[in-house]
């Protein structure tokens, strides 16, 4: 039988049987198979196992045997069979059945013809086709030294590097070539060279082809620049690699290549763990190497996931770990190493790896996943309802629930383990900026996906602390002692502080009576000062909002001048929350010369003043209305102004 046989492709009848062909699973089992035969040499110090595939028909009934053995053929002689059986019917044995072929059979070099035949009980004997094995322990050239490779130039320069993208090496012939023969080749600056994996190989799949090996310049860009060495090994199809040869020398004038590539620095990892929240503001990985170009292409392996190579543009370089590749490996807790090569621009050849940075990683979560990940808000987490033992309406909160239980209560999310954390928040959404009740799973008391779980309670001064808002939304984290995340809010309707009544405003420029003219100071045509006074409920970032409003007749009589009507804003800051505000109405020509009355015999005209002070979107209080009297007219049909005294205009 042909060498190049598939097993089990057909059936034979060299007898009275049809016969399947015989199994050698080190060959035919391996992935690519070894159709050629060849038994790789790690095997044969070891028993071989071959394989009668199936039961063959018209196997031995009761009162029948059959005669079962494999044959060994070498030089055209059989020898004692390695295994020869007698099998009475019915013949119950399991298949495939595998048989030892003991080590001693593979012990000298040679071609060895395998097959297995069966004899029935009348004598006459059924033969499997053959199929073809190789016994190779020697190595190619006979495990001599094999002759020194010869460089086709004395110098690889940038020169030669234009006009050649390999160097062509030649080996001289040897002895015992064979189809398949490897020869692998070492580049060192170093004579002697020191142990180290090969730069590359060349296989050759016939004997007669030329023994040229070509290397790539790249290659030996790796190194440093001055006299560099090239050795090589032979290994033929079984596997057996023979001695190196000797050095052959060549001079290298290079540009030179990226080198001492320092470990990755990764800032994630100065806590010692990567986890959700570093992802979330970017996994980071600084590269730094000598001999850096633009251009050079940065590929980082992370653990066991490649990256896609990244472009160089500045030294040290961030390269960034995206979210798919941070999770590749699973969402821990775990831990691997990442290196990364740097390959030239034009070049198809990387560096050796830099040396390893231990990365540790923990992206697992208290609750179910989701698509969006590594955000921290998770829509798929159930959201909180809650509760007013006075008001018992969910969701609403109001006077009735002053001095009762008030909390929020969730079903818990998928998988909670023990000690996982629940903490609640109150409006803010998502600031997630001082918890206001907590939870903690415990599921020897019952905790499981889908039941529901109570916050502690709610304080009822954090309630009315933050005051009354239609839709407040009340939301809660889930913390495994690791990652946080954070679900979807639920809208709160609360009422629970009626609007506070605050100070009426001041005016500064005006006397007593709260009259301000001609001799106010300020000048009114300068500005006219509006001050709001401290109150207790003033907060950082509130909002002041001033109506101001001019009339015909004084304390508000008359008619009110639409025009200058006007609006003043201001958000307070943390200084001002304490001692107040002072507004300024600086616009004189509309908002304040126009205030005055039409009749010649009136007393004055006014200005009305009030504020409400606003936190977000809540009304918190508004202050009573205050008049100031606006009077610029002097004796007779004469006013003052930023002019001086005269007519109006």
């Amino acid at each position: 039988m042909s060498a190049q046989k598939t097993t089990g492709s057909r059936l034979s009848r060299n007898g009275i049987f049809r016969l399947v062909d015989i199994e050698v699973p080190i060959l035919d089992d391996a992935n690519p198979p070894i159709p050629e035969g060849y038994i790789p040499h790690q095997y044969l110090d070891t028993d071989l196992v071959v394989r009668i595939p199936q039961l063959w028909d018209d196997a031995a009934q009761a009162g029948e045997f059959n005669i079962v053995e494999i044959v060994w053929s070498r030089s055209g002689g059989e020898g004692v069979p390695p295994f020869k059986e007698r099998w009475d019917g019915p013949i119950t044995k399991p298949f495939p059945f595998s048989v030892t072929v003991p080590r001693d059979y593979l012990e000298n070099d040679g071609t060895v013809r395998l097959a297995y035949r069966i004899t029935d009980e009348t004598g006459i004997p059924t033969t499997s086709d053959f199929r073809t094995l190789v016994i190779d322990r020697t190595p190619p050239n006979n495990n001599v030294t094999p002759p020194t490779p010869a460089f086709p130039v004395g110098t690889i320069d940038e020169d030669y590097a234009a006009r050649h993208r390999t160097v062509d090496l030649v080996l001289s012939a040897y002895l015992g070539r064979r189809a398949y023969d490897r020869v692998y080749y070492y580049i060192s600056d170093q004579s002697p060279p020191p142990d180290s994996a090969p730069s590359g190989y060349v296989e050759f799949p016939d004997e007669n082809s030329p023994l040229v090996i070509p290397i790539l310049v790249d290659l030996f860009r790796l190194y440093r620049n001055g006299t560099q060495y090239v050795h090589l090994r032979l290994q033929d199809r079984s596997g057996n690699r023979g001695p190196r040869s000797d050095q052959s020398p060549v001079e290298v004038r290079l540009k030179e290549a990226p080198s001492d590539l320092k470990p990755l620095v990764i800032p994630a990892m100065a806590s010692g763990l990567i986890n959700r929240h570093d992802a979330r503001i970017g996994v980071v990985a600084n590269v730094q190497y000598d001999n850096w170009n633009a251009r050079d292409l940065v590929t980082i392996r992370w653990g066991s996931t490649l990256l896609d190579a990244q472009e160089v543009t500045e030294m040290p370089f961030g390269a960034g770990i995206p979210w798919s590749k941070l999770i590749a490996m699973g969402m821990g807790f775990a831990e691997g190493s990442a290196t990364y090569t740097i390959t030239r621009y034009g070049s198809n050849t990387p560096t050796l790896p830099s040396p390893p940075t231990l990365i540790r990683w923990d992206f697992r979560v208290a609750g179910q996943d989701h698509i969006n990940a590594p955000a921290l808000l998770n829509l798929d987490l159930p959201t909180v309802t809650v509760f007013g033992e006075g008001s018992k309406t969910d969701n609403h909160i109001d006077i009735r629930d002053k001095d009762q239980r008030v909390y929020a209560s969730v079903l818990l999310y998928h998988q909670p383990r023990d000690g996982e954390v629940l903490e609640l928040f109150w409006g803010g959404f998502p600031s997630m900026d001082k918890p206001v009740a907590s939870y903690i799973v415990d599921t020897g008391s019952g905790d499981a996906e889908g039941v529901r779980v109570t916050f502690s309670d709610i304080p009822w001064q954090v309630i009315v602390d933050a005051g009354n808002d239609e839709k407040l939304r009340v939301y809660y984290s889930t913390f495994n002692g690791v990652n946080e995340q954070l679900s979807n809010f639920t809208e709160v309707m609360v009422d629970v502080v009626p609007p506070q009544v605050l100070r009426r405003v001041e005016f500064p420029s005006a006397n007593s009576n709260m009259f301000i003219g001609c001799d106010a100071n300020p000048a009114m045509w300068d500005h006219i000062p509006v001050q709001i006074l401290p109150e207790t409920v003033f907060r950082k970032d509130d909002d002041l909002v001033v109506e101001w409003q001019g009339y015909e007749e004084f304390a508000g009589g008359g008619q009110a001048i639409t025009s200058t009507a006007d609006t003043l804003t201001h958000r307070l800051t943390e200084e001002e929350a304490k001692k107040g505000y002072t507004f300024e109405q600086r616009n004189y020509d509309e908002k304040i010369k126009p205030i005055k009355s039409p009749d010649p015999q009136s007393p004055g005209s006014s200005v009305s003043v009030i504020y409400t002070l606003w936190r977000k979107n809540r009304v918190i209080g508004s202050s009573r209305l205050r008049y100031a009297k606006i009077d610029r007219k002097r004796v007779g049909n004469i006013y003052c102004g930023p002019n001086g005294d005269g007519p109006e205009d």
